[in-house]
């Protein structure tokens, strides 16, 4: 497969997204039911970190600019 094919292969509505989605679906439930509400949120949050290190290559500024927007600069 190429890489146009890969990703028109991952689209919403074509089956092997609803198989990928339903994998996430049973692996959520299972972590829920295995661990509970709140260690599964855990694993989670800790999950959304390491991906979040490990996929974006400017995290500096990501993050300056999420403060930027909690926190406006003053003057603003």
């Amino acid at each position: 497969m190429e890489t146009g094919e890969k990703k028109s292969a991952f689209r919403v509505g074509t089956p092997l997204c609803g198989l990928v989605c339903g994998i996430v679906g049973a692996v959520i439930a299972l972590a829920l039911l295995l661990l509970g509400f709140w260690r599964a949120l855990f694993v989670a949050l800790f999950f959304a970190a390491g991906y979040f290190v490990g996929a974006y290559r400017n995290k500096t500024e990501i993050i300056k600019g999420w403060i930027n927007r909690l926190f406006p600069p003053k003057g603003e």
